[in-house]
């Protein structure tokens, strides 16, 4: 161990640097615990299992080939040079060669970074291509500060990795490398330094990369790469596996004078820590069907406005908090803050309106693609109905076709003015049981509000209900005592209106006893599956693309040989299915057990399917920006060819049928899986 003037400025650099780092994760911190707990630390191994597949395994990056190498690289690459990072910081304590006592490890580590170091200034280059160059749009900005951020950050890695590859030729020239470490690109770099100015050129260069290091270590808290330190630990704490519910309100607790979010103290801390976490990759944009299509709507720039407002609230709020716990513990009442005229500004300022627009927040349709492709597990969509919340339930803040439709979920139980008396109407003369008059039944038939009232998906009820009764399935429906299921009221912000629907819902199902259930929705399939079971309803849930696949298999359902010639079909995925639940392939399965049916897949399908446009309420609102997002949908599904689009959703149908009625396709039907299945069984 060596020590001298060199390593004593080093280490009072260090020491400040380790304090500057410390002082703004503590800030950061106290922004974050001005927001609501959350517990989102059960299923340890489950989390660490996550972090492993999706933060450091990088598996939503490398779905994106040539942006997902590059970021893989730089991310991986890094993780072998914080080996040389901290072998530069202990010779800065005056230890040298600290790794070698890992002997051939060492040697394949000190290889491999010099490798590295290569593959990362490619990624840079194409890095700085992609952005100036080749000008990809989730990339580009109007903001020049953020030009400048990535710029700088890039440039920063650039001498970090080159000074890496300088100092080690440079001990090399000079014979001080480590005896286990291995330079193949330092070996060629070092026949062009001279042996006697190697030593001072190998302490000009470690001295760049620990400054290098240093600044950037310090600089990440400001940068839009803030990401760096706090994306595998937002990995860790994300909902694991699809984000398919929403947390309930306790409209029953004592106090309780907000409801949904209205400010950054109204949201999750993970929300917080979550627009500390986003990268800028713009991937969330690139696959939102509102953005793509033209409108205000970009979920990048929702999770930033949340952090910019954090930044400019939060520090006034934790000043705030220190106080009034300073009064509490001295007994006191706690003073008066005199705010300046800057932070009184900035108080006066509303996070949905100065920040982020209310229109944007309608614009989602809650299809979840944004959470599903964001490579930090960043949980947009809850943010967005937080605060939709607020505006629906403090506000009134709504559109005329909601405010009708609302009333209509309170007279009616369903989105439209029907009456309850009518919802088993479309059973009549079909021998469907009704559960008032046939309490003793195996298996309940949710309709739900599409397949009770809507002319089109009345059809599929009818064809399910067939189907069923040809496999001798006890199934029973519960006609007028059956109610919304709650979904489009919930993420349209009405929670209020939501938990009355449910709370009835599951009061009438207990009351049958009931024990499976079956839908043809998955609007209701997935609330009743995920989210009932928070109000105290726990039922067993099933989709009829699965159930329908089941009798087949069980051989409740026969087949026919099928007809002559080839039916092509284009499936489209509902997003309350696949990415909400992950079933892609049990609608496929329906389809290809059918002899003659040919499954044509559009440009994007399965994980990456493209949004119908109707969720989220936005079935019951006007799209009165940019390209409709069904018509997006349609031509992207009769691109294919097909003679046949099928769907497993009323709300897709009828999104996919208005589709096809406004391009003027004649020969092309929209049907749901059920009625294909129906058509050829024996």
């Amino acid at each position: 161990m060596e020590f001298g003037i060199q390593n004593a400025i080093f280490i009072l650099i260090f020491l400040f640097s380790v304090a500057f780092v410390t002082r703004n994760v503590i800030r950061l911190t106290s922004f974050i615990l001005i927001a609501k707990p959350e517990n989102r630390s059960d299923r340890i191994g489950k989390r660490i299992w996550q972090t492993f597949m999706i933060a450091f395994g990088q598996s939503k990056l490398l779905r994106f080939k040539a942006a997902g190498a590059i970021h893989a690289s730089i991310f991986w690459g890094y993780l072998i040079l914080l080996f040389s990072a901290s072998q530069s910081v202990l010779e800065g304590f005056g230890i040298k060669h600290f790794w070698n006592f890992l002997g051939p490890v060492y040697s394949l580590i000190t290889i491999l970074t010099d490798v590295l170091c290569l593959l990362i200034f490619a990624a840079i280059v194409t890095s700085l291509l992609r952005r100036f160059v080749l000008k990809i749009k989730r990339l580009q900005t109007n903001s020049g500060g953020e030009i400048f951020d990535a710029v700088f950050i890039l440039a920063l890695i650039a001498v970090v990795v080159s000074t890496i590859l300088l100092q080690n030729a440079a001990a090399v020239s000079a014979g001080i490398a480590g005896s286990s470490a291995v330079h193949p690109v330092g070996n060629i770099i070092a026949a062009y330094i001279s042996p006697e100015t190697a030593p001072m050129l190998h302490d000009i260069f470690w001295w760049m990369h620990i400054i290098a290091i240093l600044l950037f270590m310090n600089y990440l808290p400001y940068s839009k790469h803030l990401h760096v330190y706090t994306s595998i630990p937002n990995v860790f704490f994300s909902t694991i596996g699809p984000v398919n519910s929403l947390d309930p309100i306790n409209f029953e607790e004592e106090g309780a004078e907000i409801f949904g979010v209205v400010d950054i103290e109204d949201f999750s801390w993970k929300t917080i820590h979550d627009s500390y976490s986003c990268t800028h990759c713009g991937r969330c944009d690139s696959v939102c069907p509102a953005f793509e299509t033209g409108k205000i709507l970009s979920p990048q720039d929702i999770i930033i406005q949340i952090r910019e407002r954090t930044f400019d609230r939060a520090p006034i709020l934790v000043r705030q908090k220190k106080e009034n716990q300073q009064a509490a513990k001295e007994n006191r009442q706690p003073k008066q803050f005199q705010l300046s005229e800057e932070e009184q500004k900035t108080m006066d300022k509303k996070l949905i309106g100065d920040y982020i627009s209310p229109e944007a927040l309608w614009q989602c349709t809650t299809c979840g693609a944004c959470m599903q492709e964001c490579p930090v597990n960043i949980e947009h969509v809850p943010a967005i109905v937080g605060m939709r919340r607020s505006l629906v339930m403090m506000e009134a803040a709504i559109s005329p076709e909601l405010q009708t439709a609302f009333g209509n979920f309170e007279t009616n139980a369903t989105p439209w003015a029907f009456s309850p008396s009518e919802r088993a109407d479309w059973a009549d003369g079909a021998g469907v049981k009704i559960a008032a008059q046939n309490p003793d039944f195996d298996v309940l038939f949710w309709v739900g509000c599409f397949g009770s009232f809507d002319d089109r998906s009345m059809k599929v009820s009818v064809a399910f209900s067939k189907l069923m009764q040809k496999a001798g399935v006890d199934f029973a429906i519960l006609g007028a005592e059956e109610q919304c299921n709650g979904d489009s009221a919930r993420r349209a912000g009405n929670e209020f209106l939501a938990d009355t629907l449910i709370k009835s819902n599951i009061d009438t199902m207990n009351r049958y006893n009931v024990k499976k259930i079956v839908t043809t929705c998955p609007h209701c399939f997935n609330t009743i599956l995920n989210e009932y079971p928070d109000f105290g309803g726990k039922f067993e849930v099933i989709h009829h693309s699965r159930f329908l696949m089941d009798l087949i298999n069980s051989g409740k359902l026969k087949i026919k040989n099928g007809s002559e010639g080839i039916v092509n079909v284009a499936y489209h995925d509902s997003c309350y299915i696949g990415r909400y639940n992950e079933m892609y392939d049990e609608p496929r399965d329906t389809i290809k057990s059918i002899p003659g049916l040919n499954i044509l897949e559009p440009e994007r399908t399965g994980d990456r399917g493209f949004c119908c446009g109707a969720g989220g309420g936005q079935m019951f609102m006007e799209e009165t920006e940019g390209k409709r997002v069904n018509i997006e949908r349609t031509e992207e599904l009769l691109a294919t060819g097909a003679e046949t689009i099928a769907s497993n959703c009323p709300f897709c149908m009828t999104m996919l049928t208005d589709g096809v009625k406004d391009k003027e396709v004649e020969n092309v039907q929209v049907k749901d899986i059920a009625e294909i299945l129906l058509e050829n069984i024996g």
